[in-house]
């Protein structure tokens, strides 16, 4: 019933000791080696539990003998059955309408309103949130959208239009109150309630937040350094330029960007460092008064009625009391720079 073979070699296929006479049995590649091969072939034999290669018909099919009859290993491919569920018609995906209610404002927000499909349903419809332009109320009578909305095939465009930005200094949001508007020396960077750009610091300088700064030159780069003097005679708008860019955010070495208030409310550094021009007071009698730069680019408040020199008026003092403008503290202020004439 079977037979073992001395020597088989691996190539040609087929190859039992170069002649292959396709009889039935085992079959290894060498005598005591372990790789084993059992061929079957045709047999009627019909041996319960017989395992034979049908190749009479058209297609060759593996088949084992029950005792009764002989059963074709290969699966009979039977009658097509009822088709199954189709994805496209088990899960529906819908754009949200404008019905849906967008009054809240929420800090992150969901593009799927559905959390799941249940296929298991006739129809299970996933809800997509859809992305609309909201409105900005530019006075009573005007009403902008914030961006523009474009799509293709691929993608969807967000184009964000340029508004107009209204601070909001109201009592009803707290926001009017002196300890949400004013910065302690350990802040960085200061708040800029207003207008502010960010520039590099001269090489060479430090500028310290809540110093007044202006504008210079490097070479052909626009660089800030901190505004100092010794004397105020000279000074001309004309021909001693005398230059304010605004109250720096940051304390920044030369080379560092700095952020710079240049119109709004910040909190500045005061200083007693005068020339003999003004007098200076620590004490500031009502919000208002103005404020001074003074030698070391600090902010200083003046008693003197009428100085006779040029001196850049950096804005008023947005508190007021016995110590707010003392050397060394840091006071509210309005950046609102002119350069006054003596």
């Amino acid at each position: 019933m079977s037979q073992l073979k001395p020597y088989i070699n691996i190539n040609p296929a087929f190859a039992t000791n170069n002649l292959d006479n396709g009889q039935a049995g085992f079959y290894q590649i060498e005598p005591n080696n372990s790789n084993l091969a059992t061929r079957l072939s045709y047999s009627n034999i019909g041996i319960t539990g017989e395992i034979r290669l049908n190749n009479t018909g058209n297609i060759n099919v593996f088949q084992g003998y029950t005792g009764n009859t002989w059963v074709n290993f290969n699966a009979l491919t039977g009658q097509q059955g009822i088709p199954g569920q189709d994805f496209t018609n088990a899960v529906n995906f819908i754009n949200a309408t404008d019905s849906v209610d967008n009054s809240n404002t929420i800090s992150r927000a969901g593009i799927f309103s559905t959390t799941y499909a249940n296929v298991a349903m006739s129809i299970s419809n996933v809800i997509i949130r859809g992305i609309e332009s909201g409105n900005y109320d530019v006075n009573s009578n005007l009403s902008i959208e914030t961006a523009i909305l474009s799509q293709n095939s691929n993608t969807i465009t967000i184009t964000n239009q340029p508004l107009p930005y209204n601070w909001d200094f109201t009592s009803s949001g707290g926001y009017n109150t002196q300890q949400y508007l004013k910065n302690t020396s350990g802040d960085s960077p200061f708040y800029g309630w207003g207008e502010t750009s960010k520039w590099t610091v001269k090489t060479g300088y430090n500028v310290v937040k809540g110093q007044a700064v202006q504008i210079t030159n490097d070479g052909s780069n626009l660089v800030i350094i901190p505004i100092t003097y010794t004397s105020l005679t000279g000074i001309s708008p004309f021909t001693t330029p005398f230059n304010m860019l605004g109250i720096a955010l940051e304390t920044v070495s030369g080379g560092g960007n700095c952020l710079v208030c240049s119109k709004g409310i910040t909190t500045v550094l005061c200083s007693s460092n005068i020339t003999a021009d003004f007098i200076s007071s620590s004490s500031v009698s009502t919000v208002g008064i103005a404020g001074i730069v003074s030698k070391d680019a600090g902010i200083f408040c003046n008693t003197t009625p009428a100085p006779l020199v040029n001196y850049i008026r950096a804005g008023y003092f947005m508190e007021s009391g016995g110590s707010v403008a003392s050397n060394g503290n840091y006071a509210l202020f309005y950046v609102d720079i002119k350069v006054q004439e003596g």
